[in-house]
């Protein structure tokens, strides 16, 4: 038996683009307290009860360096920064803590060009509406000026990093469309986050663009496993805890792997994404909100 513990604690009290106001003061956490780091310690409590044989912590790369330095200190590992446009079609920075031996991906070169969507009538129903805000987005397709404008990827070799709302800038880029622009299918942001295209099926768009931009990007987390668990027999019984699972890329990585034995214990509280975990993997064991490892008789 192998047990492996997987997670990434929400960005969002961390992340650059926290650009709130609290008290006349921009809300974003830049060192370790507040409900960022309490959303972080629920996953060393995790570590801590657990006792995994390898552990995975994923976070944005824009949070702070305090904070960084931080996690390092607290999970005993350096992490690494990895591009995903080494391995996808989009432009995504990410910090990776983990208790093996990897090195940077090497490059597949796998432009935007090679997934974009070319059926006609699926990409007509992500045409973009003509309103005002939206002609300001677009931009007459000259990108990006900072007036709440948009990067046109229509030729583009990588679009920008995946996010949770593509109607607004900044998102992903939009593309050149009859006469005016659409956005990504949904079908075009699966594969960017490396996923089969269908992935999501079952909620709402605005649901996937939440679910996909909120992600892991696939093959990053399939290359690391990959190295971590190199010496694992694929037949052997592999314990998981995922802490934060959102829509289950970690299984999915791991089926990937060829693992045939996989027991998966979930914390997730978004119910969108624990659908899609559930359409794709029913077995998995879900176990709601992250805080519960903190309750005293804690166990799986």
């Amino acid at each position: 038996m192998t047990k492996l513990l997987i997670g990434g604690s929400p960005c969002t009290y961390w992340s650059i683009a926290r650009t709130g106001q609290k008290n006349n003061k921009v809300d974003r956490e830049t060192e370790p307290e507040g409900l960022g780091w309490e959303l972080f310690r629920n996953y060393l409590i995790a570590k801590e009860k657990f006792q995994p044989d390898f552990f995975l912590y994923e976070n944005n790369n824009s949070i702070s360096k305090t904070i960084k330095e931080c996690i390092t200190e607290n999970l005993g590992v350096a992490n690494i920064c990895i591009n995903s446009n080494l391995l996808s079609a989009q432009t995504r920075k990410r910090e990776y803590w983990f208790n093996w031996e990897a090195e940077q991906p090497e490059d597949k070169n796998i432009s935007f060009q090679d997934i974009k969507d070319t059926d006609y009538e699926y990409c007509k129903k992500f045409k973009v509406k003509r309103t005002p805000s939206r002609e300001r987005m677009w931009n007459d397709g000259k990108g990006r000026n900072g007036n709440h404008s948009c990067t046109n990827i229509t030729n583009a070799t990588k679009t920008n990093a995946v996010t949770t709302k593509q109607d607004r800038s900044n998102n992903a880029g939009l593309i050149e469309f009859e006469d005016f622009c659409r956005y990504l299918t949904t079908h075009e942001l699966e594969q960017l986050q490396t996923l089969p295209k269908g992935y999501t099926d079952g909620i709402t768009r605005s649901q996937q663009e939440k679910c996909i931009g909120n992600g892991w990007t696939a093959e990053v987390i399939r290359y690391l496993l990959q190295k971590g668990l190199k010496g694992i027999n694929r037949d052997d019984e592999l314990i998981v805890l995922s802490m934060y699972d959102g829509i289950a890329t970690g299984r999915y990585c791991l089926e990937r792997l060829g693992f045939k034995n996989i027991k998966y214990y979930a914390y997730e509280i978004e119910k969108s994404a624990i659908k899609v975990a559930k359409n794709n993997f029913p077995d998995i064991i879900e176990r709601g909100d992250a805080f519960n490892v903190r309750e005293n008789d804690w166990k799986l």
